[in-house]
């Protein structure tokens, strides 16, 4: 399946070739603020299977709530976040759910950076696979998203 997004203005467009490696959604502090909410939701996606459709990706760096140094694609017109990256990482985007046109279909298997939970989040998500920082290895997580999705995409090492 062919997934379409953009940024809030439109003048970015993208495709993503293949569905997601993993959903899950993300309550550290830089998805806090690049989503103003309590979290933002990543879509993992190898980067091979990101197709810029139209405009022009500005770029800024920062380092992430881990230490890791990552690179934010974002519109320079609307400001909307449209994926990120570790330097020197392993040839994966994380893709901001938000940009996705069809956001609905998104089914996040697990929450990371609960240490950084807005305090009523925890509340609300009894059941849920729950971590406190970012899970060491994602293999787990990719694993129940590939069973409870159906999808069958390449994953090779993470």
């Amino acid at each position: 399946m062919i997934w379409n997004g953009g940024c809030q203005c439109g003048k970015i467009r993208f495709q993503l070739l293949r569905d997601p490696l993993v959903v899950y959604t993300c309550h550290c502090h830089d998805c806090q603020k690049q989503s103003s909410g309590s979290f933002g939701i990543s879509v993992w996606i190898n980067t091979r299977d990101f197709r810029l459709v139209s405009g022009v990706l500005s770029i800024w760096i920062t380092q992430a709530d881990s230490g890791v140094m990552k690179e934010c694609s974002f519109c320079a017109d609307c400001g909307s976040r449209i994926h990120h990256a570790g330097i020197g990482g392993t040839g994966i985007l994380s893709v901001k759910g938000g940009s996705l046109d069809e956001m609905s279909k998104l089914r996040p298997i697990a929450h990371i950076w609960m240490q950084s939970a807005q305090p009523w989040m925890r509340k609300l998500l009894d059941e849920e696979m729950l971590f406190d920082t970012q899970p060491d290895n994602f293999s787990e997580l990719i694993r129940v998203y590939r069973a409870q999705s159906g999808n069958q995409s390449d994953i090779g090492a993470y």
